[in-house]
């Protein structure tokens, strides 16, 4: 499994943050569309960080069950357990995020028209 830069992570989370704030504070309605459209884009990106982050505690908090000596055999067994589970939910969300943190092609947000036009030559039920 490969790690993502926590550096990134953070600053991401960190313009979220200021995203938000400088949202409450009520600014004029064109500076207030810009920040909504960040928002927007940033949300899911900083919610799939949450997440990652809970799962990577979550298994080093399992990690230390098995490494503990004085845990119970049965204990060891179940942490064993739901650690394989999280590693395959670790390296899905991990997937996830590379996806999410992919630079934006700059056409993904214009506007297309797409003309259909009746298909030329041949003529429809003809039999060669």
């Amino acid at each position: 499994m490969s790690t993502i830069p926590q550096d990134k992570l953070d600053s991401l989370v960190a313009r979220w943050e200021t995203v938000q704030t400088k949202l409450a504070a009520g600014p004029d309605q064109e500076i207030y569309v810009r920040l909504a459209r960040e928002f927007a884009e940033l949300d899911p990106v900083v919610a799939a960080v949450h997440e990652l982050r809970k799962a990577k505690k979550e298994a080093a908090d399992l990690r230390d069950i098995l490494d503990d000596e004085a845990s119970d055999e049965e204990m060891r067994q179940l942490a064993g357990d739901e650690l394989e589970a999280l590693d395959d939910k670790l390296d899905k969300l991990e997937r996830q995020m590379r996806l999410m943190l992919l630079p934006k092609d700059a056409a993904d947000d214009k506007n297309v028209i797409l003309e259909v036009r009746a298909g030329t030559g041949g003529v429809l039920g003809q039999q060669h």
